[in-house]
């Protein structure tokens, strides 16, 4: 008395997953993300307006300097989905990676080259603020 073919979900229900099972792995919030650092970002930036107008400037300048390069990355990380595409999700990790990093180079080069009223502080203040925020709310969408 053994299970086969078409018996085997009555022997083990649940051992072959449906097909709606196996289309209802969703994609994970990682553009929420982005969107939460910048609603953050830009009030604080408009604030510090006025105090200082360089001081908003560099701290924007640092956060965007984060948020970019990380929309960039989930662009390309999260476009395919599933085991059969696990080629193209490696390659897509591997550009993406690559990516943020360019992207970030580019835009530490050009804020130091590009804004005459630096301030260095505010730039890193911004640019580490930002990953703190983005390690914390990955974390938290991970979690759940």
């Amino acid at each position: 008395m053994g299970c086969k073919g078409a018996e085997l979900t009555e022997c083990w229900p649940g051992a072959i997953p449906e097909k709606s099972a196996l289309a209802s792995i969703k994609r994970p919030p990682v553009f929420r993300v982005a969107v939460i650092q910048l609603a953050c970002l830009v009030p604080v930036s408009a604030c510090l307006t006025v105090v200082n107008t360089n001081l908003a400037v560099s701290l924007l300048a640092g956060g965007l300097i984060a948020v970019i390069p990380h929309l960039y990355f989930t662009l390309y990380a999260f476009r395919y989905m599933g085991a059969r595409a696990s080629n193209q999700i490696a390659r897509s990790f591997y550009r993406g990676e690559t990516g943020k990093f360019l992207l970030t180079l580019v835009g530490f080069g050009c804020a130091f080259a590009g804004l005459t009223q630096l301030r260095p502080l505010a730039l890193f203040s911004g640019y580490l603020l930002m990953l703190i925020l983005q390690w914390w709310l990955v974390a938290r969408a991970v979690r759940q």
